[in-house]
């Protein structure tokens, strides 16, 4: 007989964690804003996916994202602290899910924590600094490309399927492809025609309304936002939030 699986358990530090977040008024608050913000981020996702099909259609053109193309999930990816506290409790629901995470968590930083860490540092400094968005994207694209060139698998993919598709970025749900999905392979000598699914306006006030401008505004790296909130708690992020002065 062979020996017997080792299953291996979530850190304790996280474990602690998650007690403090589920406990008390700040517990009940959790509880309730994921209860609401989620279904809004759902709505939100369909709606400017719908109205990008609709004018997509009149140029007689369509979607080729398909399941199993993964070339997207190789980008730099930033999520807000609001998005994120949604995927922390779609986590904490699915434990494998949870412990699949930490295990590509670890490989992620080898290969994208340092870059990571320099355009989350831009960006934070930006936003307490009231900084104009395009000076913003000025200084962290190349950055991205580097990201990107660096081929930095995203620690939800797995299997070559999101794990969180369902509560998965705007960001990662607001680009599409048009052109044969191997033009977007990086080494593709054809430019792939990608369009962006932009919220309606409606939709964004409802977001801000719910969760808060700063706590929409203030994005890290995906993978760091999931693991910070993971390892430290939402709290712990609004005293961030609170020591840049952005709250």
């Amino acid at each position: 007989m062979g020996k017997p699986k080792v299953v291996k358990q979530v850190p304790l530090r996280i474990r602690r964690t998650e007690d403090r977040e589920k406990k008390g008024s700040h517990g009940s608050w959790r509880n309730a804003f994921c209860s609401r913000y989620s279904p809004l981020l759902k709505k939100t996702r369909q709606d400017a996916f719908d109205s990008l099909k609709k004018s997509l259609s009149g140029e007689g053109k369509t979607i080729s994202c398909q399941a199993g193309c993964t070339y997207c999930c190789y980008h730099y990816v930033a999520v807000s602290f609001a998005q994120g506290i949604v995927i922390v409790d779609y986590l904490y629901k699915r434990k494998d899910l949870l412990k699949q995470f930490l295990d590509n968590y670890d490989k992620w930083r080898t290969d994208g924590e340092a870059i990571a860490d320099e355009i989350d540092r831009i960006r934070i400094h930006a936003l307490s600094s009231s900084k104009p968005t395009q000076q913003i994207m000025v200084e962290t694209r190349p950055l991205s490309n580097r990201y990107l060139e660096s081929n930095i698998r995203c620690p939800f993919l797995v299997d070559d399927k999101c794990s969180i598709y369902e509560v998965r970025p705007l960001a990662c749900s607001g680009h599409h492809s048009v052109s044969p999905p191997e033009n977007c392979a990086p080494a593709s000598q054809q430019k792939p025609d990608i369009r962006n699914s932009v919220p309606n306006n409606e939709n964004l006030v409802e977001i801000i309304r719910l969760a808060g401008s700063q706590a929409v505004l203030y994005e890290l790296t995906l993978p760091v936002m999931v693991h910070r909130i993971l390892t430290e708690g939402s709290t712990g992020i609004k005293a961030q939030i609170a020591h840049y002065g952005l709250a």
